[in-house]
């Protein structure tokens, strides 16, 4: 393989999901260079978005996360997020949103976790403290291409002495900078209190009003984007609604921003905007979903589409998936192994995309490690199959590591080797952090 050109190679090993690229990455250094640069990693990513491949499905229920293959479809594989996701947690944990294979988590008020669920890699951020009077706190995650910078947006609202009126105060999150800092206020009311931003097409989308409405049950009645390059506010326009009098929800569908719309008598459209910020681009798609049973369905949530584009796979009452057939309106149910029984979604792409700095896992095996190029000295305990690192406090390594060392010491208990060349016959991510 030494004889096939860098580029080639590059084009060949981008079409391979990240799994098979951190096992590949043990092959050689050539390998491991090629497959870490971000060239590769940007060239990687593109290709997933354009072919709609990589792609899972974040499940979250109250105490666990589970990531489901999207293309299968076959079973829910439990994971280890950086954070404890305990439902007796007091704020309960919140995927803010996902962006290029990373997810922003957070349970508590002091920080925020930006993750890659494939490589298990991320970084921990502490957030401003929130002040009193505080009735609304809502995030949003998102990429700056002109900046090349992922961003987290929190949008805090006040309590008013005029029940109609409101105070806001946004802070932004860089993660190249790692800083927050305050923008302009946010000058609309949110609707939904502890919805995370939706993200389409570089900027952040929620359900507003103009004016806090006291006495009525909350209702968006527009759309406010937040433009993550230039971090200014604007409205979206809006489809020509054929209902009055409906709740609105804003949401996303393969990078298309969404809006669902139900009124009293449970009449349930699907407006999807295929040229973002052009009026005339929304295409309406009404959904029929189990019409002899519709009035027991509270929410339909879209999720993303099939190969094909003739099928869109629904989230029905946060409680099971369906393939639902855009040309005959009608669904099957799909049945995956290893399901919670309620819970939330998030689609999220497979990539290599990592997080800097910060504080890095790896394995997920909830031990932390800090990047390091100096020389390794590991103590390895005779008839024993593990491997302890005296500098980080005999971290135990659960990989199936073949590991070539060079005795430097020994004593009674253990001897002290030089760690030399590693390779892996597992999960191979550990070795970035050595």
């Amino acid at each position: 393989m030494s004889k096939v050109p860098n580029d080639v190679l590059a084009d060949i090993l981008s079409r391979l999901p990240v799994k098979l690229l951190l096992r590949f990455s043990c092959i050689s250094k050539q390998w491991r260079a090629l497959i870490g640069s971000d060239d590769f990693i940007k060239l990687h990513l593109t290709r997933s978005i354009e072919t709609n491949t990589n792609r899972i499905i974040i499940i979250k229920d109250d105490d666990c996360l589970y990531s489901v293959n999207l293309d299968s479809l076959d079973n829910a594989v439990r994971l280890n997020p950086p954070l404890n996701l305990n439902k007796q947690c007091v704020y309960g944990t919140t995927i803010i949103g996902s962006c290029n294979g990373l997810l922003c988590l957070t349970n508590t008020e002091k920080y925020i976790f930006l993750w890659n669920p494939t490589t298990s890699k991320y970084w921990k951020s502490a957030v401003c403290r929130i002040p009193l009077g505080v009735e609304n706190v809502v995030f949003g995650f998102g990429y700056d291409d002109a900046k090349d910078d992922y961003k987290v947006v929190r949008l805090v609202q006040f309590f008013d002495k005029d029940k109609e009126s409101f105070r806001s105060e946004v802070s932004v999150y860089s993660l190249k900078s790692d800083s927050w800092r305050r923008i302009g206020d946010f000058p609309y009311y949110l609707s939904y209190g502890k919805v995370s931003g939706v993200l389409a097409s570089g900027a952040l989308h929620w359900a507003v009003s103009r004016k806090r409405r006291w006495l009525d049950l909350p209702r968006g009645d527009l759309i406010a984007a937040f433009d993550l390059r230039r971090e200014e506010y604007r409205l979206v326009p809006q489809p020509e609604y054929s209902m009055k009098n409906f709740d609105m929800k804003v949401d996303v569908l393969e990078g298309c921003l969404c809006v669902l719309c139900k009124d009293y008598l449970l009449q349930f459209e699907m407006w999807v905007m295929e040229d973002y910020g052009v009026e005339k681009s929304w295409t309406k798609l009404i959904l029929c979903v189990d019409p002899n049973v519709y009035w027991f369905h509270d929410i339909v949530l879209p999720v993303a589409y099939s190969k094909s584009r003739k099928q869109m796979l629904l989230l029905q009452d946060y409680r099971k998936f369906i393939w639902y057939d855009i040309t005959t309106e009608r669904d099957v149910k799909v049945e995956i192994d290893g399901m919670p029984n309620r819970f939330d979604s998030h689609v999220c792409l497979g990539s290599l995309i990592q997080p800097t700095g910060g504080v890095e896992s790896a394995g997920g095996s909830g031990r932390t490690l800090k990047k390091r190029f100096c020389p390794l000295y590991l103590a390895f305990a005779e008839n024993s199959d593990a491997l302890f690192n005296e500098d980080y406090g005999c971290s135990r390594i659960l990989a199936p590591f073949i590991v070539h060392i060079r005795r430097v010491d020994n004593c009674s208990q253990c001897s002290l080797f030089l760690l030399e060349t590693v390779s892996c016959e597992g999960d191979p991510s550990f070795i970035e952090f050595l």
